[in-house]
């Protein structure tokens, strides 16, 4: 048996030739198979379609934090009327033009401790110098991304220690106006809100997004008509209408801060709805501001 064994040896599989050798042929061994030059282009298009996807959601989600953040500062300054109103038998500031006493910033200086940054939306922090007021030399109406800024040194209703940069504003209806002896001034009376605790007061807008400190908006003020620069729209002309606060700052509108401590989102068609002072009338201003292009 063995020598049967030795004669014919038992054949592995790796001992036996395979076709292609049995039959003179070479085979050639195939590595690993390769993308094509479609296939690349198609995985580098949808790389490109989630990044842009992914920049887009970043971009919103920092709007949304940047309003978000506008309008905590705004509660605060809201609170501020509170506690000013508390300490002072619910009234509210008073006005008294070329004095210290016609600015929120520094009626509420005791209450918000001069920080500063309770005093910019986080969408307006910079301030740009294309729009002088031309009152002082270094004073500038704010836009829809820039603050506004207040000469100081030159402006003698600002205290000389303040910051003097800003991009909310004031709807000075809020306040008494009174004259430079201590006397109401009679022609704002029955208009000025005056007190917290008056009617209606909730409705009443005290501070939002603007592009000047303080404004003396009316319901009757002309909608800004379509314009290349916004200069164009707001200027020393008619800093004080509603045009203050028309701007898009926030999606399609602005932040504002309102009698009742409350904070929303109002829609810049809405500013010609508000109570303003106390004989607004609610106008409809329609489609008059459809060029005024949203930001998101």
């Amino acid at each position: 048996m063995s020598s049967l064994l030795a004669e014919n040896p038992v054949r592995t599989p790796s001992d036996m030739p395979d076709a292609a050798a049995r039959s003179g042929e070479t085979r050639v061994r195939q590595g690993p198979k390769g993308f094509t030059l479609i296939e690349l282009l198609v995985v580098i298009a949808m790389i490109a379609l989630l990044m842009a996807i992914l920049t887009s959601a970043l971009s919103m989600a920092r709007k949304q934090v940047r309003a978000t953040v506008c309008m905590a500062a705004l509660k605060q300054w809201g609170l501020c009327y509170q506690l000013y109103a508390a300490d002072h038998n619910s009234k509210l500031p008073f006005y008294t033009g070329g004095t210290v006493n016609t600015t929120h910033m520094e009626t509420l200086r005791p209450y918000y401790s001069d920080i500063n940054k309770m005093r910019t939306c986080p969408t307006a922090i910079k301030v740009a110098t294309g729009n002088p007021t031309g009152l002082q030399a270094r004073s500038y109406f704010g836009y829809t991304r820039n603050a506004w800024q207040i000469d100081v040194a030159q402006a003698g209703w600002m205290a000389d220690s303040d910051w003097g940069i800003g991009s909310f504003g004031e709807n000075s209806w809020i306040r008494d106006v009174l004259e430079s002896n201590g006397s109401r001034d009679t022609s704002r009376i029955g208009k000025t809100w005056v007190t917290i605790d008056v009617k209606n007061i909730k409705d009443a807008p005290f501070i939002g997004d603007a592009r000047w400190n303080n404004a003396w908006p009316d319901n009757d003020n002309p909608a800004p008509a379509s314009v290349a620069t916004e200069e164009q729209m707001y200027n020393i002309g008619n800093w004080s209408q509603i045009v203050c606060y028309v701007m898009r700052r926030h999606k399609d509108g602005i932040n504002i801060c309102f009698g009742d401590g409350t904070v929303r989102h109002v829609q810049a068609e809405e500013l010609w709805t508000l109570r303003w002072n106390r004989q607004s009338v609610r106008t409809d201003v329609g489609d008059a501001l459809a060029w005024l292009k949203p930001t998101f």
